[in-house]
C-alpha cells in the first residue's frame, strides 16, 4: 500500500468534524438554555428577542422552588433511592452474570435468552400487575416498590455475563485447588476482574432509577417520598407553567449525574468493551 493511500481524505475528515460539531451544538444548546433559564425571571421567558445571556435572578427562583415544593428532599430521595438501587442491581447482575458465564445447568441458554427477550418489553406495560404486586406485599407508596420490581436488570445480566465470559478458567481452577468457595471466586477473583464493566453498569443503573417517573407516579403518593420527576411535575400547574423554578430544578437534578458519570468516565467505555482484567 502505498503511503499516498495512507493519508487521510481531506473533505471526508472535514465532513466528519462539521458532524461531530453540529452534534455537540444541537447536545450542549438545551444545557446551555437550561441553564440561563434558571437566572432569568417566569416574565422574561417569552420576551422578543429572546435572552441568551445568565440573568441574576437564580437565587430568588430556588427560594420560589423552596417554597413550593421541599425539593432537597426530593433530590435526598432520588439520591437514596437510586443508589440503593444501584448496588442491589449490580450484586443481583454479577451474581447471574457470573453463574451464566462460568457454570454449567440444565436449559442455561434458554433461561438466558429468555431473560435477555424481557428487554423488549416496554415498563408501561408491566405497571398494573407491579402495582397489584406491590400492594398484594403492602409495600405502596414505599421507596421499596421502587427498587425490588427492577433490581434484577436483563440488560446488566448480559453485561456482566458478557464481561465475566472473558475471565480465564484456569483461574477459578486454581483458586478451587488451593481451597476457595465458589462464592470467593465471585468475589474475590470475577468482581475484580469485571471493574471497568462494572462502573459502566453502575452509570446506567443509576441513571435509569434516576430518570424514572411513570412507575413510581403510580406507586407513589406520599409528597415527602417524591423523586426529582415527579417533584419537576408538581411545578407545572394546571393553568401555568412554572418556568423559571422548573429550570432551576432541572439544573439541580443534573449535578449528582454529572458528578457520578465525571468520577466513572474512565471506566465507562472500556466497561463497554465486554473483556477481564488481565493482569
Amino acid at each position: 500500500m502505498s503511503v499516498a493511500s495512507k493519508k487521510p481524505d481531506l473533505p471526508v475528515q472535514f465532513g466528519v468534524y462539521i458532524s461531530l460539531l453540529i452534534v455537540i451544538v444541537l447536545t450542549l444548546v438545551p444545557f446551555y438554555w437550561m441553564i440561563v433559564g434558571a437566572t432569568l425571571p417566569q416574565d422574561q421567558f417569552f420576551t422578543y428577542p429572546p435572552r441568551f445571556l445568565p440573568g441574576t435572578h437564580f437565587f430568588e427562583n430556588l427560594a420560589d422552588l423552596r417554597d413550593r415544593f421541599p425539593y432537597l428532599l426530593s433530590i435526598w430521595n432520588s439520591i437514596f433511592v437510586a443508589t440503593v438501587y444501584t448496588v442491589l442491581s449490580l450484586f443481583l447482575c454479577s451474581l447471574a452474570g457470573f453463574a451464566f458465564a462460568k457454570y454449567e445447568f440444565a436449559y442455561k441458554e434458554y433461561l438466558f435468552y429468555f431473560i435477555l427477550a424481557t428487554v423488549v418489553l416496554p415498563v408501561q406495560i408491566m405497571i398494573i400487575p407491579l402495582f397489584l404486586l406491590m400492594a398484594n406485599f403492602g409495600l405502596l407508596d414505599t421507596h421499596i416498590a421502587l427498587i425490588l420490581p427492577f433490581a434484577a436488570n436483563p440488560v446488566g445480566i448480559f453485561l456482566m455475563r458478557q464481561s465475566m465470559k472473558s475471565i480465564p478458567d484456569s483461574w477459578l481452577d486454581s483458586a478451587r485447588i488451593d481451597g476457595a468457595s465458589e462464592f470467593q471466586l465471585y468475589y474475590r477473583i470475577a468482581l475484580p476482574s469485571v471493574k471497568p464493566a462494572l462502573a459502566a453498569l453502575a452509570v446506567i443503573l443509576f441513571l435509569f432509577q434516576w430518570n424514572a417517573f411513570l412507575y413510581p407516579l403510580v406507586v407513589l403518593t406520599s409528597e415527602e417520598l417524591f423523586t426529582i420527576p415527579l417533584a419537576i411535575e408538581r411545578l407545572v400547574g394546571q393553568h401555568r407553567l412554572y418556568f423559571d423554578q422548573i429550570m432551576v430544578a432541572t439544573a439541580l437534578a443534573i449535578i449528582p449525574i454529572t458528578i457520578l458519570f465525571l468520577l466513572l468516565q474512565k471506566y465507562f467505555v472500556r466497561g463497554f468493551a465486554g473483556t477481564a482484567y488481565q493482569p
